[in-house]
């Protein structure tokens, strides 16, 4: 126990050490990053403009113009890394841990070096975080915005609209993968920097197009093969199975949605988001503060000379392994030809990601402890400052959201983004400190064996020290992964009968009514239109705009729980500017939920937000739902299917 409370008190000294530093360093530079990031903030926001205005007309530029901003964005991160890295004296501290070591490499002398090689393997991070997933549907959110939802800038990029399409996505797809890699090698055989930064923007180029285009084909497969007489298979097999457990009263259809929704929106994101990419951003900052940084520590290419390490190395070896070859058999060269073409791509996005993931994970749990914590809690900082905003403005209509986003947006590209460049730089620093601590300890004892016993001991300290590390950060991040999964909504309470605004407008719910036979009185012969064993709910609703009429139309919704009832009539109700619409939703409802039945009443429309949902408790408690539910037994419930009009008085 005494050693757990140790391992929390030293994670957090450690996340107080580095949140200090990091705020120290970020008020002395905060002019030059704050512009910095203003930059790449700017490069992607005119890249979107543009894309937007000319996506319609010439559809392909959409991928090659909001490629742009994105690596123009990502670059803004590199050379804020690379800044701050300069004035905390990363290449000093390289050179006191090694007095002989060689100049400086190509991206400690060059920024156009340094963005050639770290550009890819943080587009790769970047997509696996969902960043770039994000940016496109922002870019769909904008375009809708600006062109309505009917002028939809993905619609020439469709590639299901003809069998021409979708030979063209493909070829463009496979024609851009195999762009990549050629100039990837003419990076690599001819040093010219212009080949390593269209390297770098045809990925991004890539990643776009599939995000945007791509995923419809794989949709379509998906399609494909669940007409295919291998899926009823499986369903035939998953039936049979699901059949042996019922006999143990366990339903297993249901166990594995409960378990799959569970794995799948609450421990994978705190999981992935909230653990595994803050220790992925330490990664790419040891990736971006140099080659040499790592290899000092012995961890870049464990094991390689350093010939293994330099520029070219990679073709070098290429070659002399097609050399080898060429006296043993055509077929083995066309093999190596064939795993430079592909595993090249891993060597070139995710080796060195991994080269530099070894180090921090190296530093030590306390280390990574503390970090995770500054991190998540930057993270969780931002994500209640960003639900504040909202509830200030207040709920607005998606349109209004979607031209003040990109404002808003400077809050997390600018200001967020610059104090986690800080706390990486500080963070890298710090871990690469601690190993040199350590290498230096080794070598003064180079032979010292520690003994068995002991070593069980220091396993066994280690293993709990990682649980507590563990248990700890996973707390932090799911705090930030439930703020992130908070509605997107104000909600606001009325009583029936009670007049209350709602995005411009003033909505109202009357007293509902019950039965079991619906009746359409809408026309001059009364119409039976249905019967049912639960219970009709015939709520009248009023809706009064007196000016201008805002974007959206009126949605009601029951609500009881988790369960949820939309109006089987009349689910929409536009409203007109000067009046007062009146109309009655009919719902059906099982008689079990009728307990605390509430009204929800918010806004539809193509592009939401932020929004404001008007709360009406309907005063159904059991009581009374008992009373209803004998009341409306076999009873006939008319109701009329146009809306009515009246002044606003």
């Amino acid at each position: 126990m005494r050693s757990d409370m140790t391992t929390v008190s030293s994670m957090l000294s450690e996340a107080v050490r580095l949140a200090a530093r990091s705020g120290q360093l970020w008020w002395r530079l905060w002019p030059q990053l704050i512009g910095l990031m203003l930059l790449g903030w700017l490069a992607y926001q005119v890249s979107t403009w543009v894309t937007v205005t000319q996506g319609i007309a010439r559809p392909y530029l959409v991928v090659p113009l909001f490629a742009t901003g994105l690596v123009g964005m990502l670059a803004a991160t590199v050379i804020g890394l690379r800044m701050v890295a300069t004035q905390l004296g990363v290449r000093e501290l390289v050179r006191g841990a090694e007095p002989d070591a060689e100049d400086d490499d190509e991206r400690d002398t060059s920024l156009t070096s340094l963005l050639v090689l770290t550009l890819l393997p943080f587009l790769a991070v970047y997509a696996a975080f969902g960043y770039v997933d994000d940016l496109a549907t922002a870019l769909v959110v904008r375009n809708a915005a600006v062109r309505g939802p009917f002028e939809n800038i993905l619609v020439g990029l469709n590639p299901l609209n003809s069998r021409t399409a979708t030979v063209v996505t493909i070829g463009a797809l496979v024609g851009l993968y195999v762009l990549r890699r050629v100039l990837d090698t003419l990076h690599d055989r001819t040093r010219v920097r212009l080949f390593g930064l269209l390297t770098a923007f045809v990925e991004a180029c890539f990643l776009l197009l599939f995000l945007l285009s791509g995923f419809r084909l794989v949709e379509q497969a998906n399609l494909w093969l669940s007409d295919r007489r291998l899926m009823s298979w499986w369903d035939a097999a998953m039936a049979d199975l699901a059949a042996g457990f019922s006999v143990f009263r366990i339903d297993l259809p249901d166990v594995l949605l409960t378990v799959g929704t569970f794995v799948g929106e609450v421990v994978w994101p705190v999981f992935w988001n909230g653990l595994t990419e803050p220790i992925a951003w330490l990664a790419m900052a040891a990736l971006v503060f140099g080659a040499k940084v790592v290899s000092v520590a012995d961890l870049w290419r464990k094991g390689e000379p350093l010939a293994a390490q330099l520029p070219g190395a990679r073709q070098t070896r290429l070659v002399r392994r097609l050399e080898t070859a060429g006296s043993s058999s055509r077929l083995r060269t066309v093999a190596l030809q064939v795993q430079e073409a592909f595993l090249g791509d891993i060597d070139d996005k995710y080796l060195p990601t991994w080269q530099s993931l070894r180090l921090v994970l190296r530093a030590g749990i306390v280390f990574l402890g503390g970090y995770v914590i500054v991190s998540s809690v930057l993270s969780l900082s931002f994500e209640v400052l960003d639900l504040a905003m909202y509830s200030v403005i207040g709920g607005q209509s998606g349109d209004v959201w979607a031209r003040i986003d990109p404002f808003l947006d400077l809050v997390d590209r600018v200001l967020h983004q610059s104090l986690r460049v800080v706390l990486l730089a500080v963070a890298f620093t710090r871990a690469l400190s601690l190993f040199a601590g350590q290498a230096a300890g080794a070598e003064q004892l180079p032979g010292a064996q520690p003994a068995g016993p002991r070593r069980v001991a220091g396993w066994r300290s280690q293993l709990g020290q990682a649980a507590v590390a563990l248990l700890l950060c996973l707390g932090l991040a799911g705090a930030t992964v439930g703020i992130q999964q908070v509605e997107d909504s104000r909600r606001l309470s009325a009583e029936v009968g009670e007049r209350a605004e709602l995005m411009g407008r003033q909505v109202s719910v009357g007293e509902p009514r019950y039965g079991q036979v619906l009746v359409d009185i809408s026309y001059s012969e009364p119409t039976e239109l249905d019967t049912t064993p639960l219970v009709f709910v015939a709520l009248p609703v009023d809706l009064a705009i007196e000016g201008e009429r805002p974007v959206g139309n009126l949605t009601v919704t029951l609500v009881n729980g988790d369960r949820s009832y939309p109006a089987m009539t009349n689910d929409l109700l536009p409203g007109e500017s000067g009046v007062v619409s009146s109309i009655e939703m009919v719902y059906e409802v099982d008689p079990a939920d009728l307990d605390g039945l509430h009204a929800e009443l918010g806004v539809g429309a193509f592009i939401t937000g932020f929004s404001d949902v008007v709360v009406v408790d309907l005063g159904l408690d059991r009581a009374a739902a008992e009373r209803v539910v004998a009341e409306a037994a076999g009873r006939e419930l008319s109701v009329s299917s146009q809306s009515t009009t009246r002044p606003i008085r």
